[in-house]
């Protein structure tokens, strides 16, 4: 079963509130803050987990030992794709569902190629695809989920409001600015209206996007990769959705890139301590030395060799230790 919505954080809203199972949900502490504000306007609780050295997604023996834990049962988990990167994890879902028959397995793709072949990994329960701003296809607009058939969903009407939108995302970036703990309000800035653009309208315009995407990414990771040092580089299963590398002074390139009038980001911090509590340790490690360079439609080849001539001249250009 496929569900179109206007963006997938939308479709994960209405799978959490049309899941009966009570009791917390796993999610990765290195998560984009839109998802635990869908989980606290969702009013379902939810708990943080590190990330594995290996595969840059949860670490999948910390995810058993919490399920192992006698009461208190999670009620699902949101398996993310670090990177766009997948990873086996049919034995992960497989002892989920052994311990939990009911537990909600979301398997978030939303950084991966859109995928409409309609088939899920072993034992999950659904898998989110996204086409919004900085995706791998990135259309401005919608995301859609893959469902068991079985699957409960209800679609949630509410209202929406732009500004809403602008007040909780400037509420979230002073958080991670302040390192604070964060409260959360409830407001419309969840769009829930149902998408204007037909289903067989929006495929198609995603497959003729997915094509000229990868194209594009194709080049640029191409360049990146020649020039690069080896030992930044991060292994190529995570170049996918973004060209990554691992700098120990982080800044000091990001500054370099931006006296080119050049942009790169530094991605996701770990949430815990701030949206819940705990810590995470690898997490806080991949935010302190990754960047992610850009190869879609907002870096031209010209801007990508621009680029690695700015970050080349850095003098604190040394690798992290992630991958060491």
């Amino acid at each position: 079963m496929i569900v179109f919505e206007s963006r997938a954080s939308t479709v994960l809203f209405n799978l959490l509130r049309s899941h009966e199972v009570r009791g917390p949900f796993l999610l990765p502490a290195n998560v984009c803050p839109i998802v635990p504000m869908v989980f606290f306007k969702a009013q379902r609780p939810f708990e943080f987990i590190d990330i594995a050295r290996d595969t840059l997604c949860m670490n999948h023996d910390a995810i058993i030992d919490r399920w192992s834990v006698p009461n208190n049962r999670p009620a699902g988990i949101l398996y993310v794709r670090t990177y766009g990167a997948v990873f086996k994890t049919t034995d992960l879902f497989s002892a989920i569902k052994s311990r939990s028959p009911d537990a909600l397995i979301v398997d978030d793709r939303c950084l991966c190629p859109p995928d409409f072949s309609g088939t899920l990994a072993p034992h999950s329960d659904a898998a989110l695809f996204s086409t919004g701003y900085a995706k791998y296809v990135d259309i401005g607009f919608g995301g859609y989920g893959v469902l068991r058939d079985d699957m409960r969903y209800a679609h949630t009407g509410s209202d929406y409001s732009d500004e809403d939108l602008d007040e909780v995302t400037n509420r979230y970036k002073r958080t991670l600015r302040t390192r604070a703990s964060f409260s959360y309000r409830d407001s419309d800035w969840l769009d829930t209206a149902i998408p204007r653009e037909s289903w067989e309208s929006y495929r198609v315009r995603v497959e003729q996007e997915l094509g000229v995407a990868s194209g594009i990414k194709l080049v640029t990771n191409s360049i990146y990769a020649s020039r690069l040092p080896q030992d930044l580089q991060f292994p190529s299963v995570f170049q996918s959705w973004r060209f990554n590398i691992q700098v120990r002074n982080k800044e000091a390139a990001l500054d370099a890139i931006r006296r080119g009038g050049l942009f790169a980001s530094g991605h996701y911090d770990s949430l815990a301590g701030m949206f819940g509590p705990g810590r995470a340790p690898l997490a806080e490690t991949l935010h302190r030395y990754v960047i992610n360079l850009f190869n879609d439609r907002y870096c031209s080849p010209e801007q990508a060799e621009h680029l690695l001539y700015m970050l080349l001249d850095c003098k604190h250009l040394s690798p992290g230790p992630l991958f060491s």
